[in-house]
């Protein structure tokens, strides 16, 4: 997974052809959903971004391997400037190779905001998503996790009779994920056109790295980063989770790069970002992800079609 969400726009040409390298371990698809694409016009002045989030991403999505689709290639051969963005290269685990399954995936509410979800992990069990099932395009848990966030966002938005806050968003949001954090891998980066929410609860899942005027979130420590500009040595006022006490967290994985501004994000909580800021932070669940047999054999049994 990888989300930028910044005050303005940053190329992130070399960080997604990066983080797209890695698609020899997730074969099985990709997709950005772009909030804020700017090409820099000659001279390199950046274009300033709308004053309004837009209402839909400009969503690609591919169920090709992303180092080597030529979609990829091309999109990639021009400078992006990005604000906020969702990139995700897939490692299928619950359901078939096929465009549907591809994430990003976008569901829109009862209030006309769209929400944007990119997912890494798997509900083994939750009952509530199940009969989502019927009502998804695709045949993933990821799919049916957004279904049942826009759900629960509408069920609030009726017992109040009017669009929710920001803070009641992410209060929704906080709530169905300690739900379904328990005894599930949920590693989520969730976009609602104002608020880009994260939860990260298994080791090695989600880092992330301050900018000058945003926060970078990424499964691996992209190298490339070191090429932005980086926020200074004392943390912005809300900037990014860096007051947390550290969480008990693996050693980083013998391929990320030697960059110690990238840093775990804190397990087992919520956390919404808004133009590279946090703004609202739940308290801690506990409910860590570990793997086991169990679930391993689902996994098999489920990609074998078993």
């Amino acid at each position: 997974m990888f989300a930028i969400s910044s005050a303005s726009p940053v190329e992130v040409n070399e960080l997604i052809r990066e983080f797209f390298s890695h698609a020899d371990k997730n074969p099985h698809g990709w997709g950005l959903a772009d909030f804020s694409t700017r090409t820099a016009p000659s001279g390199g002045v950046h274009t300033p971004s709308q004053a309004t989030p837009p209402p839909t991403p400009a969503l690609i999505r591919s169920p090709e391997r992303a180092d080597t689709d030529p979609l990829a290639a091309r999109i990639l051969s021009q400078p992006l400037y990005l604000e906020t963005a969702l990139v995700h290269i897939r490692q299928a685990t619950i359901g078939q190779v096929e465009m549907d399954n591809c994430h990003p995936f976008t569901a829109t509410d009862m209030s006309g905001r769209t929400w944007t979800l990119i997912h890494k992990g798997t509900v083994f069990t939750h009952p509530p998503l199940d009969h989502y099932f019927y009502l998804q395009r695709g045949t993933t848990d990821s799919e049916r996790i957004l279904l049942a966030l826009v759900d629960r966002i509408n069920e609030a938005t009726e017992r109040k009779a009017a669009p929710l806050e920001a803070d009641e968003r992410f209060e929704v949001f906080d709530r169905l994920v300690r739900e379904l954090s328990l005894g599930n891998c949920v590693n989520l980066l969730v976009y609602d056109s104002d608020l880009l929410y994260v939860h990260r609860n298994y080791r090695g899942a989600l880092h992330y790295r301050r900018l000058a005027e945003g926060v970078l979130f990424c499964t691996s420590k992209l190298a490339a980063a070191t090429a932005l500009p980086a926020a200074g040595t004392a943390p912005a006022d809300g900037a990014a989770p860096d007051a947390a006490p550290p969480a008990p967290d693996a050693a980083p994985a013998p391929d990320a790069a030697p960059d110690a501004a990238w840093k775990p994000v804190p397990l087992c909580t919520s956390l919404a970002y808004s133009a590279g800021k946090l703004v609202h932070r739940g308290k801690p669940t506990g409910n860590q992800y570990f793997d086991n047999e169990l679930d391993t054999r689902y996994l098999y049994w489920d990609f074998a079609g078993l």
